[in-house]
């Protein structure tokens, strides 16, 4: 039922699948001019409110960056957090079954009670670094 209304328009369906294929964060601005190229109708008002859609939904996650600009990326389901590669900006999602011990320990040690955490991990995919490898 929640594909049936996350992807109840073409638009929704393309900006997802965009995300899916691409798997790196992606502005709301790239993925209106990506899409608008086969579809000059596509408004950048639906484009947004889409990704709010999608986000609040949790089919995408998304993040600011330091220039305060947000991105979005297509996430499967279930707590995740993301390895970014630094070179190409390719996602992969990474469990958390560490954060148990993380969280165990954090409240023995600081007395701190944790109720929710985002992580991200930011160094090189294997395909950058072998394009490096085979560079030097």
């Amino acid at each position: 039922m929640l594909e049936r209304t996350v992807y109840s328009t073409s638009a929704r369906r393309k900006i997802a699948e965009l995300l899916q294929a691409e798997r790196r964060y992606l502005t709301a601005a790239v993925i209106h001019r990506t899409l608008r190229a086969n579809d000059g109708r596509l408004a950048l008002s639906t484009v947004y409110r889409t990704l709010e859609m999608l986000t609040e939904s949790g089919v995408v996650s998304s993040r600011t960056d330091a220039t305060g600009e947000q991105s979005f990326v297509y996430c499967r389901d279930g707590h995740h957090h993301h390895a970014i590669c630094r070179s190409c900006g390719h996602v992969d999602e990474v469990g958390c079954a560490a954060i148990d011990q993380f969280k165990r320990a954090l409240f023995e040690q600081q007395a701190f009670e944790l109720d929710d955490h985002a992580i991200e991990f930011f160094g090189r995919c294997e395909r950058c670094r072998e394009a490096e490898r085979a560079r030097s």
